[in-house]
């Protein structure tokens, strides 16, 4: 028998996607091989294509994966995201030098908006939130993955979760890997995917929940077209899954949203429901008078309930009141009308009379009937 030991066998493992996060992360750059590998992703999210069912939720794959908390993008046109800025490229005890905005780094998200920010208020109570979800992932993980769709391998941006991605960061900071529910493209029908998002929480701030559903609806529009215009309310209800009250309520103010919008993010209107009750009352006067009283609250810069116009007061009309005259007394008619009282000499200076006054003709007139009665 022969001594040598039998050669081992080696096999070639094939890179994984966190592997090429680690090369992206050592600088390793995007090289043919990387992009080939993202190819390949992409080919196998193909293969997973749902035959089965037709809804739009099903027509982009998507698995779940581990991606780099930094490699995760938050979305300005998404309602949930935050004017964060990130202390990428310079030495965390810097973070003073970052103003005018949120801050969101490991142990640290303060809000540093200036007070006068119409956003400040409403970040505020978003941060609380935020802290509060920190909280409960200290202790338990995530129910619901932040989802997200692959642009290139070092950028994800949101479809849905920007509190979940905040309170991660905040917690572990962005160089740890998070398991997300990736889509192997931009979906579609992303706004509509952001607004069931959204809508599942109550807490949404009206000018967020108003630009949210604009956003979704003109998305519907967008892929369903002639459909929208001959059943609009089952679609978009069925789309958004919202019931008739909530539907007929944000289908009412987004018709006049160019000028609810900015009532909303001024904080003069803050509930749905009392300025959808005084657009309707409004409406019952015509549309012009909908948007006089929607831009009449721009104007004064508080709201208040919508003012039945009041019709127009024309000239009062005036009756003179004779003085009543006995039977017995028909000489002094016989002469009333048998005689031009002007010429009278009853201390009435005729020429200075105001004809126009009905009060001082019903005085003068008084006073001619009460001298012929004498």
């Amino acid at each position: 028998m022969s001594d040598r030991k039998p050669r081992s066998r080696r096999t070639v493992r094939k890179t994984s996607q966190e592997d090429l996060i680690s090369k992206f992360e050592s600088g390793a750059g995007v090289s043919k091989k990387s992009q080939q590998m993202l190819d390949d992703l992409k080919q196998r999210d193909k293969s997973k294509e749902s035959d089965v069912h037709d809804d739009p939720l099903f027509k982009t794959s998507s698995e779940i994966d581990r991606v780099l908390v930094d490699y995760i993008q938050p979305q300005p046109d998404n309602p949930r995201y935050l004017p964060v800025k990130f202390v990428r490229g310079i030495d965390s005890s810097d973070t003073k030098l970052l103003t005018n905005c949120v801050v969101c780094e490991k142990g640290l998200l303060e809000n540093r908006l200036e007070k006068s920010n119409p956003r400040y208020n409403s970040v505020q109570r978003e941060i609380e939130e935020i802290r509060g979800l920190a909280e409960t992932l200290k202790h338990s993980e995530l129910v619901h993955p932040i989802t997200v769709w692959r642009k290139n391998m070092a950028d994800y941006p949101i479809v849905s979760g920007h509190r979940r991605y905040y309170a991660i960061r905040f917690l572990y900071g962005g160089l740890i890997k998070v398991k997300v529910k990736i889509y192997a493209e931009k979906p579609k029908n992303l706004n509509v995917l952001r607004h069931i998002e959204n809508f599942s929480r109550n807490d949404l701030a009206l000018p967020d929940a108003l630009e949210s559903y604009s956003n979704a609806v003109l998305e519907i529009e967008a892929l369903e077209g002639g459909v929208v215009k001959e059943g609009r309310a089952s679609v978009i209800q069925s789309y958004l899954g919202l019931g008739k009250t909530s539907y007929y309520r944000y289908e009412k103010i987004y018709e006049f949203i160019d000028d609810v919008m900015p009532l909303a993010k001024d904080n003069i209107v803050v509930s749905l429901k009392a300025i959808y009750a005084e657009i309707k009352a409004a409406e019952k006067h015509g549309r012009d008078a909908v948007i006089t009283y929607l831009r009449e609250l721009k104007e004064s810069g508080k709201f208040k309930k919508f003012d039945t116009p009041k019709p127009k007061v024309g000239r009062k009309k005036s009756f003179i009141k004779l003085p009543r005259i006995e039977v017995n007394q028909v000489t002094a008619v016989e002469r009333l009308l048998k005689e031009d009282v002007t010429k009278l000499d009853i201390g009435i200076d005729w020429s200075k009379v105001d004809y126009k006054n009905p009060a001082e003709v019903e005085s003068i007139v008084k006073t001619v009937v009460q001298a012929l009665a004498k």
